[in-house]
């Protein structure tokens, strides 16, 4: 009896103690700046290109990709991007944005732990609408 209890507590421990379990938590990663993760909504810019900023721990695979569709609604990707976060924890990539939908992909890797991944769509507008944005002048209660 007290062999197999030695034996469960063994087999627990290793398990335990193993860098990839079932229950591995989900690759942790913060974005500070260049893309909201939390929000659904389709984000609009005049900008053609974003700057993301974040944190993850040290050798975490930060993989960033921007995808479009094209005539058939099938999604294309157009840029793809690897880094591996430095030993500060924190990482940075610069992508391009068409006009129109760009759909943006952060998926962070790192062993021990499962895939983290996020897709936003951020949406680029003409430089033209800011201009006429800019131009127009809105007061309050005036219907046109």
């Amino acid at each position: 009896m007290k062999r197999k209890r030695i034996i469960g507590m063994l087999l627990a421990a290793l398990i335990c103690l193993s860098p990839v379990s079932a229950f591995a938590a989900e690759t942790p990663v913060t974005v500070s700046s260049g893309l909201n993760l939390e929000s659904w909504e389709t984000e609009s810019t005049f900008d053609s290109q974003r700057t993301i900023y974040g944190e993850a721990k040290p050798g975490t695979q930060i993989s960033v990709s921007v995808s479009r569709k094209n005539a058939g609604g099938d999604m294309v990707q157009t840029q793809y991007q690897d880094l591996t976060v430095g030993s500060l924890g924190i990482f940075s990539a610069t992508i391009d944005l068409a006009l129109g939908y760009n759909y943006v992909t952060l998926t962070a890797e790192k062993s021990g732990y499962e895939l983290s991944s996020d897709t936003v769509t951020i949406k680029r507008v003409s430089q033209r609408i800011k201009k006429e944005l800019q131009s127009m002048i809105a007061l309050p209660g005036t219907v046109y």
